[in-house]
């Protein structure tokens, strides 16, 4: 393929990304409307709540697939294409999350899964021919080496990861529930801890600049 050709595959690929990435944030920022954010320390038992915190393990850390940076949880999903116009076609989603803890300093949540994963991805990558850590990621996943290493074909990942300590905004159906971990009311009170789970919809995990993009 001659050198325009190949510029303008390269511009409609960005122009589509760019898009992608567009609607992705309005349809964030749709899910946040209408739920206020919410001081964890002043949570009530009941109802949807949005919260904003830095987030801390409860279990030991994963591995990303990809990156192998120890994280919460992570997102991977690979597609390949074969020659500079074909059809992308999705290979692999796999996800692997924790219930985690966020934290704001009015107190703790409890975040548990199934989560909606709104965060940016970590890393994005368009590569000729599997790399080797790529390659092995498809191996495990049931790819066999001769579907991987084909002239011509062309992968693309995206790698989404829920490390220790980021600031993430969280929206789901909060309760108030009798914990060890947490805080005793009173001397006469157990202690507990707000509780965040999915209730009709999945708890959405977003980052706070994702969110107020487009509001």
């Amino acid at each position: 393929m001659d050198l325009p050709l190949i510029l303008l595959a390269a511009a409609l690929l960005l122009v589509a990304v760019g898009r992608a990435s567009k609607a992705h944030r309005k349809a964030t920022t749709r899910a946040l409307e209408g739920v206020p954010e919410t001081p964890i320390g002043a949570i009530k038992d009941g109802g949807k709540v949005r919260i904003k915190g830095r987030t801390a393990s409860r279990t030991p850390l994963r591995t990303s697939p990809v990156s192998q940076r120890p994280c919460i949880g992570f997102r991977l999903t690979v597609d390949y294409c074969d020659g500079d116009f074909g059809l992308w076609q999705q290979v692999v989603e796999a996800e692997a999350f924790d219930t985690f803890l966020l934290a704001d300093g009015t107190g703790e949540a409890v975040v548990h899964t199934p989560f909606e994963i709104r965060l940016r991805p970590h890393r994005e990558h368009f590569v000729d021919s599997a790399s080797p850590a790529l390659a092995s990621v498809l191996g495990k996943e049931g790819v066999p080496a001769h579907e991987v290493f084909v002239p011509g074909r062309r992968f693309r990942y995206v790698e989404t990861i829920l490390p220790e300590g980021e600031e993430i905004i969280a929206v789901g159906h909060a309760t108030i529930e009798i914990d060890a971990a947490g805080r005793a009311p009173s001397h006469r009170d157990p202690p507990v801890m707000c509780h965040l789970r999915a209730e009709e919809d999945l708890v959405i995990i977003t980052n706070p600049d994702e969110a107020a993009a487009d509001a």
